[in-house]
Formats: C-alpha cells, structure tokens, sequence
C-alpha cells in the first residue's frame, strides 16, 4: 500500500472463466493478449510460459508491460490455471519499478493457493 497520491499500489485480483474446451487455454490467452492490446497502447507481452499450480490440468504465465505517463511502467503478471473446462485467473498489478519487492509475496499468494473440487465439475479455489 501506498500513501503517496502520485504512485500506485500493487495489487492482487482473482477471477475465473469457463473454457469452450480442455484443449482451448492457449488460444484463450491469445485471444485476452489481443484483448489486454486494444485497451493499452503500446502494451507488450511475454509468454505464455508454461508453469506449476497445485491442482490444474495445466496452467500457464503471461506478462503485460505498458506505460502509464502519470506513474510510469507497469507490469501485468497474470497466471490462468485449468481444471477441465474451468478457469482460474490470478493477475498482480505492479510498477515495474516495484516488481522485485511485492514479487515474492504475490509468488507466496499463488502457491498458497488450491484447487478443489466440492461440487463436480465446479472447481473452487481456496487460500
């Protein structure tokens, strides 16, 4: 958190989406790439790279970097893991200038994170 008007604060946001098919997460991240551009000018991308979440089919890192002129460069790190059709989404918002600082504790979120099942087919994330 930050008291200072002219910066901005890191943040964590969770969310979740349903998939057309097991097979379909890489075209839905090219398809939030194209997204994430037509709202950010100049926006740029690293990934997807694969990666590890407790629980899911697969899951997969996206970066997003674009300039803001009133704070400066900030970096989206957004992690989709999948279970079947369903789809967690977790992204952390952060200057880039800040990213090595809050990084550790946003890595320490996502692994604290789980995925299960309590209902078939309806996967529920848990902290």
């Amino acid at each position: 958190m930050t008291m200072d008007a002219q910066t901005m604060g890191a943040s964590v946001g969770v969310g979740q989406d349903s998939l057309n098919s097991e097979s379909g997460l890489v075209e839905y991240i090219q398809k939030q790439k194209e997204l994430i551009g037509s709202y950010l000018r100049e926006a740029r991308f690293a990934g997807p790279q694969a990666t590890a979440f407790a629980g899911a089919d697969e899951a997969f890192l996206l970066f997003a970097r674009h300039n803001a002129p009133s704070v400066g460069s900030i970096l989206h790190a957004q992690t989709y893991a999948r279970v079947g059709h369903w789809l967690g989404i977790v992204t952390l918002t952060a200057l880039e200038a800040r990213l090595q600082t809050v990084r550790p504790d946003y890595e320490e979120f996502v692994r604290g994170l789980r995925i299960s099942r309590e209902r078939a087919n309806e996967p529920i994330v848990r902290t």
